[in-house]
């Protein structure tokens, strides 16, 4: 499952992200940034047009799934992997299916979330 435990894999940025989903230029801008530890990002679609609720942030030695979490308003990282034994596309695929775990979760809940507002009175 995540691994979120301790602060220590948490990229220091992670508060500088805004309190709402992002758009693909702001993911590129992050992949693209002079920071040195920084090897690139690639956002997922999102469930609405022209968002992004979840990418990779891949960074030297490891690489962030990172993910919007809604009732939160904040971003998050869902999960991280050591990427030093794999290629590029390797990394993009384990990403992707992390991500891919997340959307049908996150789905999931939305789902329930909704159900529970039309069982009103």
């Amino acid at each position: 499952m995540a691994d979120n435990s301790g602060s220590e894999t948490t990229p220091s940025f992670l508060s500088s992200l805004p309190d709402q989903p992002i758009t693909d230029d702001i993911v590129k801008q992050i992949g693209e940034s002079n920071h040195p530890k920084i090897h690139g990002a690639m956002g997922f679609p999102g469930s609405t047009p022209g968002t992004i609720e979840a990418f990779l942030l891949n960074m030297e030695g490891v690489t962030h799934v990172l993910v919007f979490d809604s009732p939160a308003e904040r971003w998050r990282v869902y999960e991280s992997f050591d990427n030093t034994d794999m290629d590029h596309q390797q990394m993009i695929d384990h990403a992707t299916e992390i991500a891919n775990d997340w959307f049908a979760e996150s789905l999931a809940d939305r789902i329930a979330s909704a159900e529970d507002d039309d069982s009103g009175p």
